[in-house]
C-alpha cells in the first residue's frame, strides 16, 4: 500500500508541475502582449473646396490661409485645385502659410485634389485616373513613426440627382429648370428615375475604384472630400418633407456602398439627428455677396463634403461646419436650421462657395 501510494503521488506532481509550466507561459505571454505599447494620438482633419483654388473670390489666396490659420488643422483635404498657369497652387498654399509660421508639408500627385500635413506625407498614388469625371487620390502620412492612409476624393459633378427632386436638370441636358409651363419647378420624385439618372455619372465608379484599390489595406483610412451626391444618412423618413425633398427617401448610392464597407461618416455619427443638425455645407454663402444657388426657386441645401474613416482604434472627438451659418435657401441668405449646429471660422472672410469639414479623431497605435 505504502508503494501503491508513493507511485500515485509522483503521479500527480508530474500533472501539477506540466500545469504550472502552462500557467507560467499564459502568464508570460499576458505579461508580453502587456508590454507592448499603446499610443494615443488626437488628429485633426479639414476637408475644404476651395471654389476653382479662391480664384472666384479677390485675394483668395490669402483668404483660405486665413481658414487654416483659424482652425489649425494637422491634414487638409483641398478640392478644385486648378493649378491655373502651370502654377503648383499646394506649394503657393504652403508658402503662404509658411510666412504665417505654420509649417506644412504637400502632397500632389495629379487631378484636382491636393493635401497639406503637419506631418510628413508621402507614397501618392491616383486612385481614379479619369480627370476629367473626377478624382481620388491616397498619401501615407508618417505621425511619429505610425502611418495612416488619407484619402481625397472630389467626384463627379454632372448628373446631379439632387437637383432632380427640387424641379431642376442636374447637368443632363442642362441645368436649367423643369418648368411645367408656368415657370414652376417640377419635381421628379420617382426614386427609382432619380437612382438611374445619379449612376449615369462616374461617382459610383470611383467609389468602387476607391474601395478595391484599399480592400486589403491594414492602417487605418481617412477619406476626405467632395462627392457632389448627398447621404443616405440624410435623405430619410424623416426628412422627406424639408429642404425641397417633396417627399422623397433616397438611398443614395455611394455614401451607402461606403457605409456597408465599414466606413464612418464623421459628422453623422457624431449628430445622429438628421433633422437637428443636417450639416449643410452646399451652398454656402461668400463674402462677395454673390448668389451661388443652382436651382433659385427650391431649397438645395445638402451635406456633400464628408469626413469618413475605417479603422477600429478611430474614436470620433469632436466634429464642426466650418464657414458662415448662411446658405441660399430659394436664393436668398438664410441660416434657418443651423441652430443646434457647431461652427469654426463664421467670422472672418468666406471664399467658398462650400463650408468646410473639421474632425478631431483620436487613434490608438501599437508599437
Amino acid at each position: 500500500m505504502v508503494k501503491i501510494h508513493t507511485i500515485f503521488s509522483i503521479k500527480i506532481d508530474a500533472k501539477m508541475k506540466n500545469r504550472l509550466l502552462y500557467l507560467t507561459l499564459i502568464i508570460l505571454l499576458s505579461v508580453l502582449q502587456s508590454c507592448r505599447k499603446s499610443i494615443q494620438k488626437e488628429l485633426t482633419f479639414l476637408t475644404f473646396n476651395v471654389w476653382q483654388e479662391g480664384t472666384s473670390v479677390p485675394n483668395g489666396l490669402e483668404k483660405i490661409s486665413a481658414v487654416i490659420i483659424e482652425t489649425n488643422p494637422d491634414i487638409v483635404c483641398f478640392v478644385e485645385v486648378r493649378n491655373y498657369n502651370n502654377e503648383d497652387w499646394t506649394t503657393k498654399i504652403v508658402g503662404s502659410l509658411r510666412k504665417k509660421g505654420k509649417k506644412y508639408y504637400r502632397g500632389f500627385i495629379g487631378g484636382d485634389v491636393s493635401f497639406i500635413s503637419k506631418y510628413p506625407i508621402s507614397n501618392g498614388k491616383k486612385v481614379f485616373k479619369n480627370e476629367d469625371k473626377g478624382t481620388v487620390v491616397n498619401f501615407d502620412v508618417n505621425v511619429d513613426g505610425n502611418v495612416i492612409v488619407v484619402s481625397g476624393a472630389h467626384l463627379d459633378y454632372t448628373y446631379y440627382a439632387s437637383n432632380l427632386p427640387r424641379g431642376y436638370n442636374g447637368g443632363d441636358p442642362n441645368w436649367k429648370i423643369m418648368d411645367d409651363g408656368k415657370g414652376n419647378p417640377t419635381p421628379n420624385t420617382i426614386v427609382d428615375s432619380i437612382q438611374a439618372y445619379n449612376l449615369k455619372s462616374t461617382r459610383d465608379e470611383a467609389i468602387s475604384s476607391f474601395i478595391d484599390f484599399v480592400k486589403s489595406e491594414s492602417k487605418p483610412i481617412v477619406l476626405m472630400g467632395d462627392f457632389n451626391e448627398p447621404s443616405f444618412l440624410d435623405w430619410t423618413e424623416n426628412t422627406k418633407n424639408m429642404f425641397s425633398h417633396n417627399g422623397v427617401s433616397i438611398p443614395w448610392y455611394n455614401t451607402k456602398k461606403l457605409h456597408k464597407e465599414g466606413f464612418i461618416d464623421v459628422f453623422r455619427t457624431f449628430y445622429p439627428n438628421e433633422k437637428n443638425n443636417p450639416g449643410f455645407t452646399w451652398p454656402s454663402y461668400t463674402h462677395e455677396k454673390k448668389s451661388t444657388s443652382w436651382t433659385p426657386l427650391a431649397d438645395e441645401r445638402d451635406r456633400i463634403d464628408y469626413i469618413l474613416f475605417k479603422g477600429n482604434t478611430i474614436i470620433i472627438k469632436d466634429v464642426s461646419l466650418v464657414g458662415p451659418k448662411e446658405s441660399y435657401v430659394f436664393n436668398k441668405l438664410e441660416s434657418s436650421n443651423t441652430d443646434k449646429e457647431k461652427f469654426m471660422a463664421n467670422e472672418i472672410s468666406w471664399p467658398s462657395d462650400h463650408k468646410g469639414v473639421y474632425a478631431k479623431l483620436l487613434f490608438t497605435f501599437q508599437k
